[in-house]
């Protein structure tokens, strides 16, 4: 990166399928276009939830109203009153106890979570988000995914920790809710460069995903990642690669990998011709550590670590899934890897408003990019692969896992 100039042209809210994801696309395609390339869109449908309004208050024994974001793609309701509960971390006591109630927890809308409260016969739930230490919450916009739907549809809302706190405090026998949504499909797009090798059917690919969260500018998330995969593009466009190389910006990843796996799934004729994914996800933050989690064998973390020591770079390597789109790319039988540059505790912050330009700089980004332009140059450039292409028997558990595939009932 040679200046900050493009990060702050990417730096606005940037949700899935929206025209600003598609503005952002258009953004990296005209660099791109400069370069003398030329980038195909890769178009997808996605669902989507539409004109999501919520209202929540006590009833019992006093009246006090909430400021509150409907869930999407969950349930809707013209008002269900019914008594409150606080499940706090959705215990085998609290459990007992949720039947008929509209229950408040702890923690995120995950599947573990969701399926308890709707096992134990909770007929609405109540999530929040922010810090106890802000004076300022952007209550967020969260939505039911797919695996979730399945165990079947009641309605919820978020609200502030401020007001979860207050909602506690109040201890209220009876509470309403009361949620309207509609769903729709929105399209969304993947961006694709080709740079063809001497061995065109081994193939390398590069990945970052370009869309952000509500209320998030979303530059270290992901827009730093976007730009590394510019900048890998510009470096390994000055001469013909010996393997053949994909540059992909993905569209849709914060709503759960959707871009990559459509990806994945649409070049399925041809992905086993993949030896490597190398996606990035969150760079150039000043105050941080580089990462690189491989999704694949554990030689390929060794082998990032004899470059790592041969560089004088430093880097924690490790195996596992990690939340990001190599995930997809592995689950397809791709090796793969997300490097990262994670923030130290009480730094930058993903997933809000504060996530903004200030935090990053030129030379941290840069840094991060040398060196996995290093490394991939080594991949790219070997006379035979060196990455295997075996999947281990452990990843495979993690992905099936990871991807709620093998959920004990």
């Amino acid at each position: 990166m040679e200046n900050l100039a493009l990060l702050e042209k990417l730096s606005f809210e940037r949700i899935a399928g929206s025209k600003e994801e598609y503005r952002a696309a258009m953004i990296i395609k005209e660099e791109i276009e400069k370069m003398g390339l030329n980038a195909t869109l890769e178009p997808f449908e996605i669902e989507f939830p539409e004109e999501v309004t919520a209202t929540f208050e006590i009833t019992a024994p006093q009246n006090q109203s909430f400021e509150v974001t409907g869930v999407g793609m969950a349930g809707v309701t013209k008002g269900l009153e019914a008594p409150f509960y606080y499940g706090q971390d959705l215990d085998e006591i609290s459990l007992s106890q949720m039947k008929g109630k509209i229950v408040l927890f702890n923690g995120a809308l995950r599947y573990d979570s969701y399926k308890k409260i709707i096992q134990a016969g909770a007929v609405g739930f109540i999530t929040f988000n922010g810090s106890v230490y802000d004076a300022e919450i952007e209550v967020e916009d969260r939505y039911l995914r797919p695996k979730l739907q399945e165990l079947g549809k009641i309605p919820g809302v978020t609200m502030s920790i401020h007001d979860a706190q207050t909602l506690v405090r109040l201890n209220p026998t009876t509470v309403r809710l009361t949620v309207n949504a509609k769903e729709s499909t929105r399209t969304s797009h993947n961006l694709v460069v080709t740079l063809p090798g001497d061995i065109e059917d081994e193939i390398i690919c590069f990945s970052g995903h370009y869309d952000s969260v509500r209320h998030s500018k979303g530059v270290y998330d992901n827009a730093t990642g976007a730009l590394a995969v510019l900048d890998f593009l510009k470096y390994f466009s000055q001469k013909k690669p010996k393997r053949t190389l994909k540059f992909l910006w993905l569209g849709t990843e914060e709503r759960g990998l959707i871009g990559a796996t459509q990806y994945v799934k649409t070049h399925q004729e041809t992905i086993d011709q993949y030896k490597l994914n190398i996606n990035l996800d969150m760079l150039g933050v000043v105050l941080g550590k580089d990462i690189a989690c491989v999704t694949g064998e554990e030689a390929i973390t060794h082998y990032i670590d004899f470059v790592a020591k041969e560089l004088n770079f430093a880097i924690k390597t490790s195996t596992g899934v990690y939340p990001s789109d190599s995930t997809p790319f592995a689950d397809g039988g791709v090796p793969a890897n997300t490097f990262a540059r994670g923030a130290v505790v009480g730094g930058a912050q993903i997933h809000s408003k504060k996530d903004v330009i200030d935090f990053i700089s030129i030379e941290s980004f840069n840094q991060t990019v040398e060196f996995i332009q290093a490394f991939a140059s080594r991949v790219i450039e070997a006379e035979v692969c060196p990455i295997p292409s075996t999947m281990p028997k452990k990843m495979l558990e993690e992905l099936d896992d990871y991807l709620m595939r093998k959920i004990a009932e």
